[in-house]
């Protein structure tokens, strides 16, 4: 945004978004006099420059100084998303200032801004002082305490012991994994607490001496592979049911939706929680059945207590996109619409091959 009044005035911004390039700051001056921002706290600070208000949001862009920088508005885009998750819970701001070739600092919402901005002395002439203040962005997504916040999970501790029991079975189960009888206590208590608690359920077992080739490790019990595969056939009818959302481009006044487009939003995880389910629960078995995992096959027994290690995998029940609520109901029956219909084709097509091959083994040129 350009100086309202070229006297050097107002407030100098630089704000960058931890992920994008370097060059991709968004830089815009506030008008006013510098002083007026500073009783303003730097959360006041990014709710004047990226509000919530559809015109509002408009009326920033509308003053971006695209001569100077013809990419301002497409940078100024990449933050709203961000800014829009935290606004909703989804996500907190880990901020830090400091202006090119001084250190950074860690900064708080609350913080003034007048704690943080550098102040440049009045010039000759009339120029009077100006303020400059650099910003970066950093969101942290953390989907266990959403979780717990919004009562899926009484608490993050229940929340974590599930995921490690489901994570244990399946570096068991899929990747056939020795883990040996008894867990040695060097590899810590999270692990050894999740054997226990699988065999104290009758899903895990330590092998007897047989001569058996696992003799001596965990084994799943013929209860643990029933467990494993009801785990497979729910997520299988949640791929069955909510496919189709992951690909959604909506139109923004009557919700019509298409699906399948290669350039919609992936809106599984909102339909989820509109339809009654456990956000975390359904993207973690699906997860699972995609093999996100996979790459940590080595390093999962250390992995295992590490609640970060699930708020990684987690991080697309709250990075995530966002359609209207109003709009949402119509988005599902579009989706669900869209699932039949394929479904019909699907089975059309399998009926046309079936009397296709009739056809072609009943005619008098077939070949004896």
């Amino acid at each position: 945004m350009p100086p309202a009044e070229q006297d050097g005035t107002g407030l100098s911004l630089s704000v960058s978004l931890a992920g994008l390039p370097k060059d991709a700051d968004l830089q815009l001056t506030l008008p006013g006099d510098y002083a007026d921002y500073a009783r303003v706290s730097l959360g006041q600070l990014l709710e004047t420059v990226f509000p919530a208000d559809e015109a509002a949001r408009q009326s920033v862009e509308d003053k971006l100084d695209v001569g100077e920088n013809p990419d301002l508005p497409d940078i100024y885009d990449c933050f709203l998303p961000v800014i829009d998750q935290h606004r909703r819970g989804l996500c907190s701001l880990k901020l830090t200032t400091g202006l090119e070739g001084s250190d950074s600092i860690p900064a708080q919402l609350s913080d003034l801004v007048s704690r943080y901005w550098q102040l440049t002395p009045a010039g000759s002439g009339d120029n009077p002082p100006c303020s400059r203040l650099a910003l970066t962005i950093e969101p942290e997504y953390c989907a266990l305490d959403y979780a717990v916040a919004q009562g899926y999970w009484e608490n993050p501790a229940e929340l974590l012991a599930w995921l490690q029991t489901h994570t244990l079975l399946y570096f068991l189960d899929k990747h056939e994994y020795r883990l040996p009888a008894p867990v040695d206590a060097g590899r810590g208590v999270a692990l050894s607490d999740t054997v226990e608690n699988l065999c104290h359920r009758n899903l895990l077992h330590a092998a007897e001496d047989t001569g058996a080739e696992d003799t001596g490790a965990y084994r799943i019990t013929p209860a643990g592979r029933q467990f494993i595969g009801a785990l497979l056939a729910e997520t299988e009818s949640y791929i069955d049911r909510f496919d189709e959302f992951k690909d959604v481009f909506w139109d923004e006044e009557t919700g019509a939706a298409e699906f399948d487009t290669g350039y919609g939003d992936d809106l599984r995880v909102p339909v989820f929680i509109a339809e009654g389910l456990d956000p975390v629960r359904t993207v973690f078995l699906l997860r699972l059945y995609d093999g996100a995992l996979d790459q940590f096959a080595a390093t999962w027994p250390e992995l295992i207590g590490d609640a970060d290690f699930f708020n990684r995998i987690l991080e697309p029940v709250v990075n995530r996109a966002h359609a209207p609520e109003e709009l949402l109901p119509a988005i599902i029956e579009d989706g669900y619409a869209y699932t039949e219909a394929q479904a019909e084709s699907a089975r059309e097509a399998q009926v046309q091959a079936r009397i296709a091959r009739q056809v072609a083994g009943n005619s008098p040129n077939r070949s004896s």
